[in-house]
């Protein structure tokens, strides 16, 4: 055995491996401490280092930033050679030194950006109530505009079923009208629909008062029994419905012309038959709506308002009589203030000198708007047969309206009944509201249920008695 000298060249071949470690890419640390490196080895005479090194690196990373580090190294190197095998035999081997890099930090750290997450809505926010105003126009009030301006919706929805009878079901309803929700009932009669069409308007209640369905159940129960699918709005500001601008109740009409242009999203309806009833208020709208809408067959007015929006203004103002053909001197005293809660846009063309002369009569643009948003100087545009009932006991709307009404279609050529009862006041009660109602359902059969063979009128009577007998008070 002897002891063999490692050779320049051997000496060479280890120094250039540790420099060339020295000089590898940098590496990402988070520490600084002092760098060493030793490697000892033992060769054979005539040994052949390969250039392969394994390195191993111990750090601790500092969890808060990252850096890049350059690490100079500093390394001493000791070889020696002890031969333990016969000198002509080669070995090969690789060694494996350790060492600890300082690395030199160069540069700024980068911090980490904050990120302002965005909130995610969820769920649909209840919409704030708005006015939708109907500006004091005649361009925008009048018969031929509304006439001209589309109606419609998202269709009509129902809210909830409030019993289901033998006779008939009923829901609540909500529809929309010029992005308002209207709220209202509805009367679905059993068996195979689709069912001819009544809407039923009612009429004036103090809103703050007013339930869904009050002036319309008696009757929506007696139509449904007689197989007419019944809808009753309850119109801006009532009930469930949001409020909107309403001048001379032509809101309410809107919200009427609204609920019959979304008809064919109810599944039981039939929209080739159509019928309108009104009390009172209702029975004004109703007109309105008859001289502005061609889809309706037939109509009901009970104890129902003027057609003529100069007449019914003063009515309410007191103010005095317009000089019209139709109304002459027979303009009623105002009513109790009690009975009448006007629209605030209504209240107010009170005010505006340019509206409303010193004597309190409509003149200038309140007249013009008179003249093009009454009904009664529309009743040509009336395509439906008309069924009029007033109590000529009637001590809030009068009676001479009706009248005038009656022999105004006549003169146009259109189909018109009245019937006058006496003893019956504003409300018919008893056999008076039997009578009435009886006579309503005749003549919106004759009309909305086309039969293959004539009625007799035996028939006819024998009919009007069994809905008589059947109905209740």
């Amino acid at each position: 055995m002897k002891r063999w000298t490692v050779t320049a060249l051997g000496l060479a071949l280890a120094i250039f491996g540790l420099r060339g470690l020295a000089g590898a890419a940098p590496i990402e640390l988070a520490t600084t401490p002092t760098s060493t490196a030793t490697a000892t080895a033992l060769i054979w005479p005539t040994v052949t280092v390969a250039a392969p090194q394994t390195l191993t690196v111990t750090a601790t990373p500092t969890p808060t930033r990252r850096i890049t580090a350059t690490p100079t190294v500093t390394a001493s190197v000791t070889l020696t050679a002890t031969p333990t095998a016969p000198p002509d035999v080669t070995r090969t081997f690789t060694p494996t030194p350790t060492f600890t890099a300082t690395p030199t930090v160069t540069g700024t750290p980068t911090p980490t950006p904050t990120i302002t997450p965005t909130p995610t809505v969820t769920g649909t926010p209840t919409p704030t109530p708005i006015r939708y105003p109907l500006s004091l126009d005649p361009d925008v009030l009048s018969i031929d505009a509304l006439r001209a301006r589309p109606y419609g919706g998202s269709g009509v929805k129902i809210t909830r079923v409030v019993f289901a009878g033998e006779a008939y079901k009923q829901v609540l309803i909500e529809y929309p009208s010029d992005g308002l929700r209207i709220t209202g009932t509805m009367n679905i009669p059993r068996g195979a629909g689709p069912f001819p069409v009544v809407i039923l308007d009612h009429g004036y209640f103090k809103p703050a008062e007013y339930k869904t369905g009050d002036g319309t159940s008696r009757a929506a129960d007696a139509f449904a029994r007689g197989g007419y699918l019944t809808l009753a709005p309850d119109y801006r500001c009532y009930a469930g419905s949001q409020c909107g601008s309403n001048p001379f109740y032509i809101g309410y009409a809107i919200d009427v012309l609204n609920l019959l242009a979304q008809l064919p999203t109810v599944p039981d309806a039939d929209t080739t038959r159509i019928g309108l009833w009104g009390h009172s208020m209702g029975g004004g709208i109703t007109l309105r709506v008859l001289a502005i809408s061609d889809s309706i067959k037939v109509a009901s007015l009970y104890g129902a308002l003027t057609g003529d929006d100069q007449v019914h203004y003063c009515w309410l103002r007191g103010c005095p009589a317009p000089a019209t053909p139709s109304a002459s001197a027979r303009v009623p005293a105002r009513p109790s203030e009690r009975l009448i809660e006007i629209d605030p846009d209504f209240a107010k063309t009170d005010a505006p000198p340019a509206v409303v002369a010193t004597n309190g009569s409509p003149s200038g643009k309140l007249h013009d708007i008179f003249l093009k948003s009454s009904a009664s100087q529309n009743l040509a545009n009336v395509t439906a047969a008309v069924i009029i009932h007033h109590g000529e006991a009637d001590d809030i709307v009068p009676i001479q309206w009706s009248v005038e009404l009656a022999d105004a279609l006549s003169t146009l050529g259109k189909t018109a009944v009245l019937y006058t009862y006496p003893g019956e006041g504003h409300v018919f009660a008893g056999w008076g509201w039997q009578l009435f109602m009886t006579r309503t359902l005749a003549f919106f059969d004759d009309y909305l249920k086309p039969r293959e063979s004539i009625v007799t009128v035996d028939r006819r009577v024998l009919r009007q008695e069994r809905v008589a007998a059947e109905s209740s008070y």
